[in-house]
């Protein structure tokens, strides 16, 4: 053997330890950042409020109170950006656990927290409007396998995947969270999940959900940083989740896309809406 040939085994076990030692440091960066942006923030919010106390004990114009609601807000918004941010930075150093997963238990699960999640948000806002259906129990759910458009009785139940069952199941959740949070004002809220094998040895799962939609021309900005297709003061959320989603579906080898038809100008049709795709490896 010459000087030049190198062992594939050594070669691996630096090529691990580089690894390990670059996962080292965006761990402490990404804790540095967390910490340095957090005590400006807390300071802000602290003195904010200390600041609004004295205001209203002035008896001052309601109007600057106003001023520093909306100061409030902010810096609570800035706080789960700096959150949404550092679970993202994180998302790229889970250990990969890939195992096979069944596709319709892994929907229930993520259905059954999605729905939970829903619920208490939607008793954290107060009573509903008079007449209007409970929520999220008005929305009426398809499950892989059902009769109906999705095909024959029974398809897709016994299909499996090759993933990492936590972050399969938080790609999901991300997923049904959208579902169930843009169907909200339709008046029949219908969510249907489907899932079946592709001949390449692939997976498909697909959500799919008659809410408001949004320009098919637009999807891709979706997976997008702080990328929001509607107004905050319409639908909660940061613009994050199916950004964390996309990195959780390519770190198991598969892929994420979506498509939407938009609701028609003054309103909410049935029937319209969104679907997302996830594809990943069958087991």
């Amino acid at each position: 053997m010459s000087t030049g040939d190198s062992d594939p085994g050594l070669d691996a076990a630096q090529l691990r330890a580089e690894l390990q030692s670059v996962r080292q440091e965006q761990e402490a960066f990404l804790r540095a950042v967390s910490h340095d942006l957090r005590a400006p923030l807390r300071h802000i919010l602290a003195y904010g409020r200390l600041v609004r106390e004295l205001v209203a004990e002035s008896n001052a114009d309601a109007e600057a109170l106003e001023f520093l609601d909306t100061m409030a807000q902010s810096g609570q918004q800035l706080g789960e950006m700096i959150d949404g941010l550092i679970v993202l930075g994180r998302a790229g150093l889970v250990p990969l656990q890939a195992q096979p997963v069944p596709v319709e238990a892994a929907l229930r699960s993520a259905a059954a927290a999605a729905i939970a999640a829903a619920a208490a948000a939607a008793a954290a806002g107060g009573a509903p409007d008079p007449g209007a259906p409970a929520w999220p129990a008005a929305v009426q759910w398809r499950w892989p396998g059902e009769e109906g458009e999705e095909g024959a009785k029974g398809a897709g139940t016994a299909l499996a995947v090759q993933a990492d069952p936590a972050l399969l199941g938080d790609v999901l959740l991300a997923v049904l969270d959208n579902a169930l949070k843009f169907s909200r004002p339709v008046a029949h809220p219908r969510i249907v999940l489907a899932a079946r094998p592709l001949p390449d040895g692939q997976a498909e799962i697909r959500v799919r959900d008659n809410g408001v939609g949004f320009a098919p021309a637009r999807a891709d900005q979706l997976f997008g940083v702080f990328q929001r297709l509607h107004p905050v003061s319409q639908f909660k959320g940061l613009g994050l989740g199916l950004v964390r989603a996309r990195r959780y579906v390519e770190r198991m080898g598969g892929r994420i896309g979506i498509d939407a038809v938009p609701a028609p100008p003054g309103g909410c049709a049935e029937g319209q809406g969104c679907e997302v795709r996830i594809v990943l490896p069958r087991a």
